[in-house]
């Protein structure tokens, strides 16, 4: 009996030298860049984004720079999923419907009745105004932003999550490039006077497929706001330093007043909607250009 597992051993090892082993371990292969899946719960398209290294924040010489984009300092990141487009009014009406406008800190998650919001509730429903399903929700609290991705099944990006998935390893100034804004790319000062319509400019995708990185409207993402590596999170199991500086998966200062906002939105200078970028608010506010997307960690796969 022995001698004969041994030799069906022997045989299966031969076959996978000689043919190719067809016995596959661990779980599927990795996603790669710019493969897409569609989220059950609100139908958002994802694209992926593969873990890699890039340089965060801006060169001291940079004149189109804030002070708070310092120093440039290097990143490494897992692989996630993020929503190519911005979240719209349709689905966070649907969001609504299910779980109620609450209120968190003194403040609604949707700001209703301002003449930015294009959702309404009439006779008990939520629902967006005419023509208005696919425009990009805003007067949303970073607490609605927060609740509406854990009920979709993610989360609220980190910053160092944005900021790759908008410009790349390569570290480019807009998501398509380096070329300047136009309004065939992005939604930004002269181009919308109001948030638009997800993805209706293909032409300034990112380097994985994400669209509205630059322009349309203010992204929330996860941190609080604070000044680049200083009070940052670190989880000594799976977030590391090295000499040079470098942050694994950084999720933020531990604390703070004001929530990160990123991207750029229909009223944002050329300036505002490169994708280093940095700007915050409040989390109880409510504004007419600012709005979210969510993103998924692997971890979240089947």
């Amino acid at each position: 009996m022995k001698n004969s597992l041994a030799l069906i051993g022997l045989t299966l090892v031969l076959a996978c030298v000689l043919g190719g082993c067809a016995l596959r371990q661990g779980g599927p292969a990795a996603p790669s860049p710019g493969d897409t899946r569609v989220r059950p719960a609100d139908g958002m398209e994802m694209v992926y984004v593969p873990g890699g290294t890039f340089h965060m924040g801006s060169d001291a010489g940079d004149p189109d720079a804030g002070n708070d984009e310092f120093p440039r300092h290097a990143v490494t990141l897992d692989g996630f999923w993020i929503d190519r487009t911005e979240v719209s009014n349709g689905q966070f009406a649907a969001f609504l419907n299910e779980r109620g406008n609450r209120e968190e800190h003194g403040a609604p998650w949707l700001e209703l009745g301002s003449g930015y919001c294009q959702i309404e509730h009439v006779e008990g429903e939520y629902r967006s105004r005419i023509a208005s399903d696919d425009r990009a929700v805003v007067m949303v609290s970073w607490y609605g932003a927060d609740a509406y991705c854990r009920w979709a099944g993610g989360r609220l990006p980190t910053e160092a999550e944005w900021e790759y998935a908008a410009r790349g390893p390569g570290g480019t100034v807009y998501p398509w490039g380096d070329d300047p804004p136009t309004c065939e790319r992005a939604r930004f000062f002269g181009c919308a006077s109001s948030a638009m319509e997800v993805g209706s400019r293909p032409d300034g995708a990112g380097w994985c497929g994400a669209q509205d990185l630059a322009g349309n409207v203010w992204e929330w993402v996860a941190d609080w706001y604070g000044p680049y590596l200083a009070g940052r999170q670190e989880n000594p199991a799976d977030r590391q330093e090295n000499p040079a500086g470098r942050r694994e998966n950084p999720a933020g200062p531990v604390s703070g007043e004001d929530r990160v906002m990123r991207g750029g939105g229909w009223h944002a200078s050329q300036r505002e909607v490169r994708a280093a970028c940095r700007s915050h608010a409040a989390p109880v506010a409510h504004v007419g250009c600012v709005g979210f997307r969510c993103v998924s960690g692997m971890e979240n796969d089947g």
